[in-house]
């Protein structure tokens, strides 16, 4: 009897078991998404929780949420899907309908606010987290959507892609202290102000973390009195640097006055680890009135923190000395040398009226003094054929620019100066407290940029439809969700150890570190393969094994030791059989 040929297959397992274990065994988001959006009677295949978590541990193994990528991948890597998921992958489970109806589904207003509720009391749960201070911030996603006048999410306004050419959607985020892992995501249309984003976030986030009792944490487009009025009202506290808008740059003019004059007593901020100076400051009070719809008449004491940071002066020093230089050889540019092609300013209005828009581009003016100076030149012209001899007067003006250095010594000294506005208790946070802990804004920050770098990838987006635009937002803040507990657990544990990583830096294997990124991790397993060679009724299975790196990192964190040896136990017959 003649033996058949073997039958191999292979497959790149890589980091899928990570991000199963993480997002089905750790946050349970394939429940969370299936107590949502129960399966129809009729429906076969995956659920939709499963659907969900296949496509999400695609985008951030592969750094791809294009739908018509999924299924060819699924296809690649069955048997590990099955082992992670309970279940086999059908041939249509991921395919573009399949996926697009469920992003229809995730952008509907009472599925996305119930499903984010169970995620986040999952991960206070799991992560005994304790809600204390939450972070806000908005971010935009250029859109290639043409320009459908009947669109409603999709608009122009100011990108922070720098993308003025394209349509827009804006993304209002909020972000858990001291994780950075996001706890709440609002997609609003591109051209919408963020001062009214805010209140809507909170009053969401009241429903899954607290009521009462936190540190809503913002830049100073959250400083909108009825912002403020509406947070303290809630019995929450707020801080927040104040936009230099109305009556506040002579406040704080005043303010920095007073401490430069030494009539103020200057409080020493000093970071925590090397005990350096950051910055000084000191506080005044004030009483603060408005209405808030639902609550009437609202009063409190407000303290306004003034604080200074040498940094931050250091660094306005060295872009005003840039500015200056850069605006001083704009001007001069206005009137060039005589030549062919190059203008010429004839009258004062015009030349005048050129100097002061380019003052004002760059904010200068008072720093810089320009004087216009009219330049007559006579030329003499010889007389020809019936022309007489006769003198040519011609006139220009031309600008001298000199800077006036007692208004820059006096510009300079408000460099560094900020003013944040807080209602907490001096006994829950003082001033150097505030400091430090506005200084940790770049957590929220950060998810930003990680909802628009690799993996996830947010902009730009090749939609047309806006409910499918908005389902991929909430499925990418979702993933950025997993990314940011995956790090924190596996910082967390590497410091209760007291251990460090070595080998995540290409090229670098001696190079350690105790502060991995996700990203950097879930490369560690690229090269992790599974190969299955079936010959005749027998089966034989090989797993790569796990280097010293990746089981530490298993370790690390939280995954069971047989997190990956299960791909291999799963053909093995029970006994007897």
């Amino acid at each position: 009897m003649t033996t058949p040929p073997p039958e191999v297959t292979s497959e790149l397992v890589e980091d899928i078991p990570i991000l199963m274990h993480v997002m089905r065994e750790q946050l349970q988001l394939d429940q969370a998404v299936d107590a949502v959006l129960p399966r129809h009677g009729n429906r076969k295949g995956l659920s939709w929780g499963q659907m969900l978590v296949a496509w999400l541990t695609h985008i951030l193994s592969q750094g791809d949420h294009h739908m018509y990528h999924v299924q060819a991948w699924a296809d690649c890597c069955p048997h590990t899907l099955k082992t992670y998921l309970g279940q086999t992958v059908q041939a249509t489970d991921l395919i573009d309908d399949r996926l697009a109806d469920g992003l229809w589904r995730l952008s509907q207003s009472d599925v996305w606010t119930a499903l984010e509720q169970r995620v986040n009391r999952q991960m206070v749960r799991v992560y005994r987290l304790t809600p204390e201070r939450v972070r806000l911030d908005s971010t935009t996603a250029s859109v290639y959507a043409g320009d459908d006048e009947a669109a409603v999410l999709f608009q122009r306004g100011h990108s922070k892609d720098h993308r003025p050419d394209l349509r827009q959607l804006k993304v209002m985020l909020a972000a858990l202290d001291p994780l950075g892992v996001l706890v709440g995501a609002e997609v609003v249309p591109g051209n919408r102000a963020d001062d009214g984003l805010y209140v809507p976030m909170i009053q969401r986030l009241q429903a899954s973390l607290a009521e009462q009792g936190l540190l809503y944490i913002g830049d100073s487009k959250m400083g909108a009195l009825a912002t403020r009025a509406y947070v303290h009202t809630t019995g929450n506290t707020y801080l927040m640097p104040l936009a230099q808008v109305g009556h506040l740059p002579d406040q704080l003019a005043a303010w920095v006055a007073a401490a430069v004059a030494g009539q103020v007593d200057l409080q020493p901020v000093r970071d925590p680890d090397d005990r350096r100076l950051v910055g000084e400051g000191y506080e005044i009070t004030r009483a603060l009135s408005t209405e808030v719809v639902g609550h009437g008449s609202v009063n409190w004491i407000e303290r306004v923190l003034i604080v200074h940071s040498e940094s931050l002066a250091a660094a306005g020093r060295r872009g005003l000395r840039q500015r200056l230089t850069n605006t001083r050889a704009e001007l001069l540019a206005l009137t060039p040398p005589r030549g062919r092609g190059r203008k010429q300013y004839t009258e004062r209005a015009s030349l005048r009226a050129a100097v002061a828009e380019i003052l004002a581009r760059h904010d200068l003016a008072g720093l810089l003094t320009v004087e216009l100076q009219l330049e007559t030149t006579r030329r003499t012209v010889r007389a020809y054929a019936d022309q007489p001899a006769r003198t040519e007067t011609t006139q220009r003006y031309l600008v001298t620019v000199t800077k006036d250095t007692a208004a820059i010594a006096e510009y300079e000294q408000l460099l560094g100066w900020r003013a944040f506005a807080t209602n907490a208790f001096k006994t829950h946070l003082s001033l150097p407290q505030a400091v430090l802990a506005y200084r940790e804004e770049w957590l929220v920050e950060r998810d930003c940029a990680r909802l628009k770098g690799r993996p996830l990838s947010l902009g730009p987006l090749w939609l047309a439809r806006e409910d499918h635009a908005v389902g991929l937002v909430h499925l990418l803040t979702l993933g950025a969700r997993v990314l940011a507990l995956v790090e924190h657990q596996v910082r967390q544990n590497l410091q209760r150890a007291q251990r460090t990583l070595a080998g995540l830096y290409p090229g670098q294997p001696r190079r350690v570190t105790a502060q991995p990124t996700t990203e950097r991790l879930l490369k560690a397993f690229k090269q992790v393969f599974l190969t299955i060679i079936t010959v005749g009724h027998e089966t034989h299975v090989h797993l790569t094994p796990l280097s010293k790196l990746q089981t530490t990192i298993l370790q690390a964190m939280g995954g069971p030791p047989d997190l990956y040896s299960r791909l291999v136990t799963q053909f093995q017959k029970p006994p007897g059989i």
